[in-house]
């Protein structure tokens, strides 16, 4: 399995419209793409001022991955233009799956 952590830096002003773009466009997206396994959209703790944000996503096999981002799945997505004004910096990282835990709140949903 190959572990994708994608991270941002939304631009000042842009929170609400950068989520509502996350949550409209793109992780229904991602829900359709086969071999994902899973994904966790994290957002700064409360009380965090910052502007970070992140998803981490389990898939299958790098042709899983390969065959939803395309032969450039190693790079930084480009994204549409509705979306380049509200990210400041992206990062992208891809991991092999060495080790894993699922504690009891996820084992009836998820199981690897």
């Amino acid at each position: 399995m190959i572990i994708r952590v994608y991270r941002c830096t939304v631009a000042e002003g842009k929170d609400a419209e950068f989520r509502r773009y996350a949550f409209d466009k793109r992780h229904p997206w991602l829900r359709e793409q086969a071999g994902l396994v899973a994904f966790f959209a994290g957002k700064p703790l409360q009380g965090d001022t910052g502007r970070s944000r992140c998803i981490t996503q389990i898939w299958e096999s790098e042709e899983a991955l390969r065959a939803a981002m395309g032969e450039t799945w190693r790079d930084v997505p480009i994204l549409p233009v509705e979306a380049r004004s509200l990210i400041e910096s992206a990062s992208v990282e891809h991991y092999e799956l060495a080790d894993h835990f699922v504690g009891e709140v996820f084992q009836d949903l998820w199981s690897i």
